[in-house]
């Protein structure tokens, strides 16, 4: 399912005031931006605009580096991305939270900026449905996101896509900046997701999100691991609509999360 769509005011409104009124009834999780980065890309001159949410329903409830706990905090963050060139797309994402519960660093209620998140993403489809990429971002902090101030993710894409099936792994390097010692060092994590087409306008399927440990010293699911149940739907008016209801295990901050991204373009 492509996110791509073609924008109305009516449907730019619909769409942001059903996801700010589900987001400020429940609470989201650590990272704004719940989703893998697949085969989608902009036309060259369009704009694609998202809106991503979570909520954390059940999380940590304190920390040690300053950060706001997980324990039903809120992620919102506003997407826009242009294509440059065939496979080609640069973006930008301003994301925002709220804290759940007050804690050491946090206020119950209290909204704050999360960082300002740069990218480019490139992507090669061939003709028997494989696709192949990356994603690389750049990305500034603010301390109740992230204890190093700034950030670096290289994201590879690897997939196929067919009639009845999308499938798409996400191998990941993420590296602090001007942080301590051991943000500074790589992190390893991989990302999975399948979906099955059920029709042209509906996708069901699943997601994992698992962290290995730093490089040089691997630990394959012995860390935190989190699995989405998710739904894909094209809606009236070519909108598109990802949901997803996420369970975390072993050392997840976020053990029960439930997330929404709303796309459209022009």
């Amino acid at each position: 399912m492509q996110r791509k769509s073609v924008l109305t005011v009516r449907h730019l409104v619909r769409g942001l005031a059903a996801l700010a009124l589900m987001a400020s009834g429940v609470a989201m999780a650590t990272d704004p931006e719940i989703m893998l980065h697949e085969n989608d890309t902009a036309e060259k001159g369009e704009l694609v605009a998202s809106l991503h949410s979570n909520y954390t329903v059940r999380g940590i409830k304190a920390t040690d580096d300053g950060t706001w706990p997980e324990q039903r905090q809120t992620n919102l963050m506003a997407e826009f991305a242009t294509g440059l060139g065939p496979g080609w797309e640069v973006g930008i994402h301003l994301p925002i939270r709220r804290a759940g519960i007050d804690s050491e660093s946090s206020r119950s209620g209290a909204w704050g900026a999360s960082g300002v998140m740069l990218r480019i993403k490139h992507v090669t489809k061939l003709e028997n449905g494989f696709f192949y990429g990356f994603n690389n971002e750049y990305d500034t902090f603010a301390r109740r996101f992230d204890s190093a101030p700034r950030g670096l993710e290289f994201r590879g894409i690897v997939g196929r896509e067919t009639d009845n099936y999308r499938m798409t792994l996400n191998p990941v390097l993420a590296r602090g900046l001007g942080g301590d010692e051991e943000s500074s060092k790589y992190e390893f994590r991989l990302d999975a997701k399948v979906v099955r087409k059920i029709s042209e306008s509906m996708a069901l399927g699943m997601e994992t999100y698992t962290r290995w440990g730093k490089l040089g010293d691997l630990h394959p699911g012995s860390r935190d691991r989190v699995f989405y149940l998710v739904g894909e739907f094209e809606l009236p008016g070519e909108s598109s609509l990802h949901v997803g209801i996420g369970h975390g295990d072993r050392d997840a901050p976020e053990k029960a999360v439930i997330k929404a991204v709303w796309s459209t373009a022009f």
